[in-house]
């Protein structure tokens, strides 16, 4: 019997070291598969912060073309009203300065003294005489002589006017 156990111990131990082996050897390639698997995700994440990296730039030079672009697009209309201004459609621009101040004085017609008891047709002839105007004695001029016009239709009318306050 001591054979038999003999032999079952050596028996018993060659599994045991074949299995520790084996044991071993599958351990340590685990270890390189976790290794691989943790070198693809460093790999992909590289690969995922180049591209991002990428993007970035390409949004930010978009975004610098789209400046610049504006900006050339406003030198070129500057350029095109000096352009204007020296090829004599200095008449167009006047017109156009004309219409915005007539907007605006739309805007502020009951800003004129005396104005709500004005026609459309008096306010507009009223304004068109202050934007004609040469200089700032004859508006001063065609606003007093405007006040002292209104003051006389409230008296005809009854009505109390508020004295101006300001350009008008």
């Amino acid at each position: 019997m001591t054979n038999r156990t003999l032999i079952l111990v050596l028996a018993t131990a060659a599994l045991a070291a074949g299995s520790a082996t084996a044991w071993s050897q599958q351990s340590r390639s685990g270890e390189r598969a976790t290794q691989t698997t943790q070198e693809r995700q460093m790999e992909r994440m590289q690969s995922r912060e180049h591209m991002k990296s990428a993007e970035q730039l390409q949004q930010r030079d978009q975004e610098r073309l789209q400046a610049r672009e504006k900006a050339q697009e406003k030198t070129q209309e500057k350029d095109q009203d000096r352009v204007a201004s020296s090829d004599g459609d200095r008449e167009q621009l006047q017109e156009r300065d004309r219409e915005q101040l007539q907007d605006r004085d739309r805007i502020h017609q009951d800003d004129i003294f005396g104005g709500q008891m004005m026609t459309e047709q008096e306010r507009m002839r009223y304004q068109e005489r202050m934007q004609s105007a040469a200089n700032e004695e004859e508006r001063a001029q065609i606003r007093a002589e405007h006040q002292e016009q209104m003051r006389q239709r409230a008296k005809e009318r009854g009505v109390d006017l508020d004295e101006p306050g300001g350009d008008q």
